[in-house]
């Protein structure tokens, strides 16, 4: 009866040009050196004809509820106040792919700066015979190296979509299982559903395009120097500087934003140009 139902289940997702919704619980250790402190979040992998959006549902939903909040705020009282609880979820970048070449996509924020980082690394699958039932899905072992990790997926051609989690790709199927070596990342499949439509831009910001390479070193130039955006603002190509007292409380943040810099130690790509 189970064997039926799920069949029921696949014919009516795939049985025709719906947009569909795969949802991941995506669990990680950001640092290294506490791998007790375990986070959790949900994943939206949004698929249509034309290519995907991986992003997260929780920082979506709050950002969107958070802009209704400060919309009314600002037409109420001609002035916004963010408050610290608006924001919500950790995953705070999107992956996106175009079909049918899979061209891949990073989409993320450095201070008030949004990038369009594109990623033209090939990923090479080693497929193996090994299989495993995973929930309702019968699913085949595959695993690649990518950003300095070696990964083991599990796919199911019972979803004939050759997608996955971030920026994985190019199986035979869609990816239900993932997970790094040294089970830092893991994306489990929770849900499937049609969907009418996807975000056109899922945070709606004007973004700058960069390569992997560029974009390695605005990070790598950020994280030696946190706050250097804040101290400085260009206007009419005048620097304005801050002064003494304003300088020891950019110093306090630029510690603060260091230290958890330097427990953001264990990210989904460890090398993100290789």
């Amino acid at each position: 009866m189970k064997l039926f139902t799920l069949s029921i289940l696949i014919l009516g997702i795939f049985s025709n040009a719906q947009n569909k919704r795969f949802s991941y619980e995506y669990q990680f250790i950001p640092d290294s050196t506490n791998v007790s402190d375990v986070k959790s979040e949900l994943m939206n992998l949004d698929v249509t004809d034309s290519g995907s959006k991986f992003y997260s549902a929780t920082v979506y939903q709050s950002d969107s509820i958070m802009k209704v909040d400060l919309d009314k705020q600002l037409a109420a009282t001609g002035a916004i106040n963010i408050k610290s609880d608006m924001r919500k979820g950790l995953v705070r970048y999107s992956v996106s792919k175009k079909y049918p070449k899979y061209e891949i996509f990073l989409h993320s924020r450095i201070l008030s700066d949004f990038y369009k980082v594109s990623d033209e690394r090939p990923l090479d699958w080693k497929i193996t015979s090994e299989k495993l039932k995973i929930g309702e899905w019968s699913t085949q072992k595959a695993e690649t190296d990518f950003g300095g990790r070696h990964w083991i997926a599990w796919f199911t051609t019972d979803i004939p979509i050759q997608d996955g989690p971030y920026k994985f790709h190019g199986l035979p199927g869609l990816i239900v299982k993932l997970e790094d070596h040294t089970k830092s990342h893991l994306f489990n499949l929770q849900g499937v559903k049609n969907i009418n439509v996807i975000p056109r831009d899922v945070f709606g910001a004007k973004e700058i395009s960069v390569n992997s390479k560029q974009y390695d070193k605005l990070m790598k130039d950020y994280e030696n120097d946190p706050t250097k955006g804040l101290k400085q603002m260009q206007m009419g190509g005048v620097t304005m500087i801050m002064k003494d007292g304003q300088n020891n409380q950019m110093k306090d943040q630029e510690e603060r934003l260091k230290a958890k810099i330097k427990k953001d130690n264990n990210r989904i790509e460890l090398n993100t140009i290789k």
